[in-house]
């Protein structure tokens, strides 16, 4: 007994709600408070109270696809996007071919030269101290660990 009548506030429950959810979507209040503040409810604030109408957007949205057989096409495409992404693997590892041989040069630059400088606009030099030429070195090392895989 004590299950049927759990059902039946169950059912009740759902159907006061679903009651109640379709009389607030359609109606709406407008009021002004004491202060000249504007209301807005489900219910009115006052005998002022003025009904308004809420237009709701519900967007034509199609509905899913239906899933497809494969075409020949579909298949193309696919090796079109193999080869592509082929050539973006090769411009990559041009590219790290590139940075690893730049880093290898600076590196054996750093270690072979003894006086490095750098070069302003106006051609005058700044020599770099030992202890930038300690951290060029290991940003060099660094460098080669990152392009030279």
């Amino acid at each position: 007994m004590l299950r049927a009548t759990n059902g039946l506030a169950v059912v009740l429950c759902s159907l006061l709600l679903l009651t109640a959810l379709d009389a607030t979507a359609a109606r709406f209040y407008k009021s002004i408070d004491e202060n000249g503040k504007v209301i807005f409810s489900d219910r009115p604030a006052s005998a002022t109270a003025e009904q308004i109408e809420v237009k709701v957007f519900t967007p034509d949205v199609p509905p899913p696809a239906a899933p497809t057989a494969k075409k020949p096409d579909a298949e193309a495409k696919k090796g079109d996007e193999e080869k592509n992404a082929k050539e973006d693997l090769k411009a990559l590892q041009a590219t790290r071919d590139e940075n690893c041989k730049q880093s290898k040069e600076r590196l054996q630059k750093l270690q072979t030269i003894s006086r490095l400088y750098t070069e302003d606009k106006q051609g005058n030099r700044t020599y770099i101290s030992d202890k930038d030429r300690v951290k060029q070195l290991a940003d060099a090392r660094a460098s080669i660990k990152e392009w030279c895989k």
